[in-house]
Formats: structure tokens, C-alpha cells, sequence
């Protein structure tokens, strides 16, 4: 009897302590989540121009907001998030938030980066790789290959972790990450270049076939050069007879 009693005794202290342990993991950060409004300003890089009507998107809670006349903006964020900010005419880019301060963001325009579009798709792969680990590195059971003995030695840390802000980000950010990868990948095969050097479009025409005719990532995964420059001009040619047909 008196066994028995310690062994209720003891899982007694032990639920409460779990109990304790999942309030304040939870609660804290959900009262700070709420709360929490990152600002910034986005500058044209190399200039003190702001820019005006960038759009600022939180990919952790799916949050956009735009920038203002003095390229300023606020949005809900909290340290961890990742912010990707687009502008007509301009290169992306990813930021993390990482501390409470207000963001200097500098963005560069399209026709700065160079011609290569291979370097640049390099860079933007290796940019979010490196994010991507920095939000694997928040966690300890995700994005690993953890023996599986692990969460049976730590049981509530594999718990807490299943809840976490950490896990829900890092799991997002894969999600855009395949996304941006597939895109990057089209980028290989069609762009301003390629088509360039295989059409004769410039300006409105350009812009209208680059959005109209750019493929899907199930048709480009297994190309090669060749058949992108075949589809790129079989493309442009259907685009010739819409353009001809009359009304």
C-alpha cells in the first residue's frame, strides 16, 4: 500500500510538472506572438531613394502589408519570422527577423544584377538554403534524422517541440523553399535571355509572353536546353497568330 501511495505520489509531482512546463511554453510566446510589430523601410540599394508600394509578406502567418510614400511599413511579426519582400521591377528578397530593431531593407533593381541568369538563380538557391538551415537549427527533432530512442528519452521535449513557434516556421519556410526551388528551376529554361536570343519581342509583348507562356515545373523537369529553346519557339509562334487573328 504504502508503494503504491509513493507511486501516485510521485506521478502526481510528474503530471504537475509537465503541466507547469506546457503553460509556460505556450502561453508567453502566444501573448508576445500577438503583440509583436516589426517596422522597417525599404531603400533602393546603393541610393537614399525609399520605395514606395513594396509588398512585405510574413510566410509564417500569411500577413502582407505595403510600403508607404516614405518607404516605410509595420507588420505583425515576431523574431524568427521570415519576410519576403517583392517590388515591380526589383530583385526579392527573404529577410529573417532576428532581433527587435526596425529593418533597414535595401533592394536591388532588375537590370543591376547580372546578365548570367544561372548566377543569379546560384545565389538566390544558396541564400535559401541558408535560411532554411537557420530555421532547422531552432529545432531538434525536425529536419533531422533522430534515432527514434530519442523520443522515448525525451519525451516532452519531442512534445513541446511538436507545438513550438520554432516547428510551425521552420515547416512554412520548407513549403516556400520547394516552391522557390521549382521556380528556379523554370528560371533555367525560360527567361528574359533565352527567349530574347530565340524571339524578336521587346517591351509589353516581352512582359505579356513571359507571363502568359511561362511553363510548369512538370513540364520543365526533365528538359534540356534544347527543348526549351523548341517549346520557347513554338510558344512565340501561337502567341504570332493570336496577336494576327482578327476580332
Amino acid at each position: 500500500m504504502l508503494i503504491l501511495q509513493k507511486y501516485l505520489t510521485g506521478m502526481k509531482a510528474f503530471l504537475t510538472t509537465i503541466s507547469l512546463s506546457l503553460l509556460l511554453f505556450f502561453f508567453p510566446k502566444k501573448t508576445l506572438a500577438q503583440n509583436t510589430s516589426t517596422k522597417g523601410v525599404i531603400i533602393e540599394k546603393g541610393t537614399q531613394l525609399r520605395i514606395a508600394l513594396a509588398v512585405i509578406t510574413n510566410i509564417s502567418n500569411k500577413q502582407a502589408v505595403g510600403s508607404n510614400d516614405m518607404g516605410l511599413f509595420a507588420i505583425k511579426a515576431k523574431i524568427g519570422d521570415t519576410l519576403v519582400i517583392t517590388k515591380r521591377h526589383f530583385n526579392n528578397i527573404i529577410v529573417v527577423v532576428s532581433n527587435d530593431q526596425d529593418l533597414v531593407i535595401n533592394l536591388v533593381r532588375a537590370d543591376m544584377l547580372l546578365e548570367d541568369v544561372t548566377i543569379r538563380a546560384e545565389n538566390k538557391q544558396q541564400n535559401l538554403s541558408a535560411i532554411r538551415l537557420a530555421h532547422q537549427k531552432k529545432t531538434y527533432f525536425y529536419g533531422k534524422k533522430r534515432n527514434p530512442l530519442y523520443y522515448m528519452r525525451y519525451p516532452l521535449a519531442a512534445v513541446m517541440e511538436l507545438f513550438s513557434a520554432e516547428r510551425k516556421n521552420a515547416k512554412r519556410f520548407d513549403r516556400y523553399y520547394e516552391n522557390e526551388t521549382k521556380e528556379l528551376e523554370i528560371d533555367r529554361f525560360f527567361n528574359v535571355r533565352i527567349v530574347k536570343n530565340n524571339t524578336t519581342f521587346t517591351g509589353k509583348q516581352m512582359d505579356k509572353f513571359m507571363l502568359d507562356y511561362r511553363p510548369k515545373y512538370k513540364q520543365i523537369k526533365n528538359w534540356t536546353n534544347y527543348d526549351a529553346v523548341g517549346y520557347i519557339k513554338k510558344s512565340a509562334k501561337q502567341y504570332l497568330d493570336t496577336l494576327t487573328k482578327p476580332l
